[in-house]
């Protein structure tokens, strides 16, 4: 035998036993027991000198054909093992670019979970403000409220414009009402408003509980929303008596525009306040 022939399949030989003893080297490291690993390790030099010899006895096609058959078996059972065992690597790659992408729904379902924390939060700030302040807070709303009952029924005609004549060499202040005799029809609304109000403030001074001033709030806003509808509705304003240019339609926009922001405000409170109950409850719950 030529000795270029005798030193390439001595080369081959070589190399598959190299592999042999790395794969084992590669298995060894799998076990933690140092007596195991070590076991390991020396079957595998021994196996790899035995493979290195018995290759020997081949031609070079021999071993090279032995060799593609055994990558190819080794290829089919890592497949089988891969497919009984675990997921393959796309499927791994694919299952994270899945979990790292998160659906519209999922970032939704998120924010709402943290706005809903968020807003529970809030009552942890009832809790922490004193007594005395949410006290004072109490009284002021039912002071307010006993002072434009009073005014809206016996003292409305005081909203009006005011201007200055003179007459026959005497001064005096005229007052002409802005607001029309369509008041009236909102008026029963309003003053069921600030009873409420008036009531619901006293029950919280007796009985200051968290729950129980998140549902007089949102009665009161709900009351609070009808009225300013009211005032949409019906509009019981006479700005035609203000003497400026376009003055009327002005400030009947600007009100509008006023009604609609504050109605705006109540609605969005209102569902706050539904959610703060609803998250406490939970929380109560769990």
């Amino acid at each position: 035998m030529p000795e270029g022939e005798n030193n390439t399949k001595k080369s081959a030989a070589e190399n598959f036993g190299e592999m042999v003893r790395e794969f084992g080297n590669a298995l060894a490291e799998i076990f933690k027991n140092p007596k195991v690993r070590e076991k390991a390790q020396e079957f595998a030099q021994s196996t790899g000198e035995a493979v290195q010899t018995f290759t020997n006895e081949f031609k070079e096609e021999e071993v090279k054909q032995k060799l593609k058959q055994a990558g190819e078996a080794a290829k089919e059972f890592g497949e089988k093992a891969a497919k009984e065992f675990g997921d393959s690597k796309e499927e791994c790659s694919q299952k994270n670019d899945k979990s790292s992408r998160k659906s519209d729904f999922e970032v939704g379902i998120e924010k709402a979970v943290h706005w809903g924390e968020h807003i529970a939060a809030r009552k942890d700030n009832h809790s922490k403000s004193t007594r005395v302040q949410r006290l004072v807070s109490y009284n002021v709303a039912i002071v307010w409220s006993f002072i434009l009952l009073i005014f809206f029924n016996f003292f409305r005609e005081y909203i009006a414009y005011y201007h200055y004549e003179i007459a026959e060499g005497v001064g005096q202040w005229i007052r002409e009402p802005l607001l029309s005799t369509e008041f009236v029809a909102v008026l029963p609304i309003l003053n069921i408003a600030l009873i409420l109000s008036i009531l619901g403030n006293g029950i919280l001074i007796v009985l200051d509980r968290y729950l129980l001033k998140q549902g007089v709030s949102i009665v009161l806003h709900v009351f609070s929303l009808a009225v300013i509808l009211s005032f949409l509705r019906v509009f019981p304003f006479n700005f035609d008596l203000v003497p400026f240019p376009n003055a009327a339609q002005i400030l009947r926009i600007i009100l509008t525009i006023v009604f609609i922001i504050a109605a705006i405000g109540l609605v969005v409170g209102i569902i706050v306040k539904i959610v703060r109950i609803v998250i406490t409850t939970i929380r109560l719950e769990t």
